[in-house]
């Protein structure tokens, strides 16, 4: 049956964009010596298998001393970890580490060489600053520094620094941990073979549309990543059960599975949704976190009930072929 919309038979509501916390826990993975810088500088051979990197263990919170008080404040992701930093101005800033990318032909961001490695510098904005950790392969590890309250964020580009620099001495260390997920995980699970090209094609705008996988593998997109272009994701992530934390989010089951779909943001016209499944227990026990499948679709043709209709009919396609918590 082809996807497109119908009617919800509901009222026209509002939601918010759903965030979801991870705990970083993880125990260390032996790898042998790599045989030479080239082989060091690739993802495989800096990180070993990057789906299950604990990207927590890349920094050591007493490494950022300097900047002032730093604490692990958990992720939002299996592909980052976020610490807070209490600067010594008084201003509370963000790290963020770990989330991998392909790099883009065009950057010409300033680079330093740091060991095996090169550091991309990228322009400050304000109240964020990024540094990118480059591989022989084409991809990067970002670290970023955001201010999230009081301040200048004069301190954010040195902070980011100093995270990059941590990752690269982690690396050099061989510090690297990684999660030890069971084999039913959906961080081991392609996203990209759950959710089938054939199946997102039948959205309107992605009949031509190629699946492109993050360097992680944790998630996959068909379509451009601009405003007026409509889009699929499937993203596999972590933290909270999916909540009805909102009166415009709707709990319903799809395909045998718990699911909650809302249209992101607070316009209903705002062509955007989201539909989510949890999955099996995450991180440490008894804290209560769960893997969590999740589908956006951006429909710009449309509205966000349009797209939510959509991201219904793709959920119905993707949720079977997720594995059995």
């Amino acid at each position: 049956m082809p996807l497109r919309p119908r009617s919800l038979g509901l009222p026209v509501v509002l939601v918010s964009l759903l965030l979801w916390a991870v705990g970083c826990s993880g125990v260390a993975q032996q790898r042998p010596e790599p045989a030479s810088d080239r082989e060091s500088a690739t993802v495989a051979g800096a990180l070993g298998d990057p789906r299950t990197v604990d990207p927590c263990s890349l920094i050591d919170p007493a490494s950022l001393a300097k900047f002032g008080e730093a604490r692990d404040a958990g992720t939002v992701s299996l592909d980052y970890c976020l610490f807070r930093v209490r600067l010594a101005e008084g201003a509370l800033a963000q790290l963020k580490v770990g989330e991998l990318a392909r790099e883009a032909l065009e950057q010409a961001d300033p680079v330093v060489g740091a060991g095996a490695f090169r550091i991309a510098r990228e322009a400050p904005l304000p109240g964020h600053c990024t540094r990118r950790v480059l591989f022989g392969d084409g991809t990067s590890l970002l670290v970023s520094a955001d201010q999230l309250d009081g301040g200048t964020g004069a301190a954010l580009c040195g902070l980011a620094e100093a995270g990059a620099g941590d990752v690269v001495a982690a690396i050099g260390r061989h510090q690297v941990r990684h999660r030890p997920y069971p084999p039913n995980s959906l961080a081991l699970s392609d996203p990209c073979r759950a959710l089938g090209t054939e199946v997102v094609r039948e959205v309107p705008g992605l009949e031509e549309a190629e699946p492109v996988a993050s360097p992680a593998g944790h998630q996959c997109q068909w379509g451009q990543e601009d405003a007026a272009s409509p889009r699929v994701r499937l993203v596999h992530t972590a933290g909270d059960p999916p909540a009805v934390l909102h009166g415009s989010a709707v709990e319903e089951s799809i395909a045998g599975r718990r699911t909650v779909t809302s249209v992101v943001g607070g316009d209903p016209s705002t062509p955007l949704c989201s539909a989510e499944t949890g999955h099996i227990p995450f991180g440490e026990p008894g804290g209560g976190q769960v893997e969590v499948a999740m589908i956006v679709v951006a429909y710009p043709d449309g509205t966000g009930l349009d797209a939510c209709e959509f991201a219904r009919g793709l959920a119905e396609r993707a949720w079977p072929g997720l594995p059995r918590p």
